[in-house]
């Protein structure tokens, strides 16, 4: 099958689990306590915009004409994935703030900083996404983008667990697990279709494999997240 179909009907997937998991977190929002259904809501509210974006993205990558989609229609999705990664990863971290915060764990300004250099880890790759191949400012700001990630994922990493419920402990351990291993999926994406750009690969490959790793990492990082923070809450 070609690869370009394949990566189609990935972003038809995207929307299939982002739309099952606003409808799950709607639901799962009934089940919780009044003061804890905040966790549930934003965990909707991010699936929601996800399943928006990839509704979008697959009338642009023209999943509705099999076969027609070409290497420039899925580049052409980018701006819509930033879009959607500058609306949802804040939401994200706001939602990490909440469990930390039912957990008794929260320190003051903690969210806002997180959110801070979220903004700033999208801003600066959107910046080098678009920016010419090889060019020294792309490089520039890939690495701003890295060092933004890397103060989100050491300041999660500074929340003290001991003293806290089991149930909180064991979300925090998953959800900064989320933050280091499932959020590097992205620039991982990003680097191999780089790579096999400058090895001299299909172009064409290149952008529809990077595509397929960018929504696996949408589902895992909006969904799964998601679902630890809201059966946490309920264990609250």
């Amino acid at each position: 099958m070609d690869l370009l179909v394949i990566t189609q009907a990935f972003f038809m997937l995207g929307f299939v689990a982002m739309a099952a998991g606003t409808l799950y977190f709607v639901l799962e929002r009934g089940d919780l306590k009044p003061e804890h259904r905040i966790a549930a809501t934003y965990a909707g509210i991010i699936t929601f915009i996800a399943a928006i974006m990839y509704w979008t993205m697959t009338g642009v990558v023209n999943f509705f004409d099999q076969g027609s989609a070409s290497a420039s229609d899925v580049s052409a999705t980018m701006p819509l994935r930033y879009i959607d990664w500058l609306l949802t990863t804040p939401l994200l971290l706001v939602e990490f703030g909440l469990i930390v915060a039912i957990a008794g764990a929260a320190s003051k300004g903690f969210v806002t900083r997180l959110v801070i250099a979220d903004i700033i880890m999208i801003a600066t790759g959107y910046l080098g996404e678009i920016g010419m191949e090889g060019d020294m400012s792309t490089i520039v700001w890939f690495v701003i983008s890295s060092l933004a990630w890397l103060y989100i994922v050491y300041a999660v990493f500074q929340i003290k667990i001991d003293g806290m419920p089991e149930y909180a402990a064991s979300a925090v351990k998953i959800m900064r697990r989320f933050v280091m291993l499932g959020w590097a999926i992205y620039p991982i994406g990003t680097a191999i279709e780089e790579f096999m750009k400058l090895g001299g690969a299909d172009v064409t490959n290149a952008v529809a494999i990077a595509a397929i790793v960018y929504v696996i990492a949408d589902v895992l990082n909006k969904v799964g997240f998601g679902m630890v923070a809201v059966n946490a809450a309920k264990k609250a």
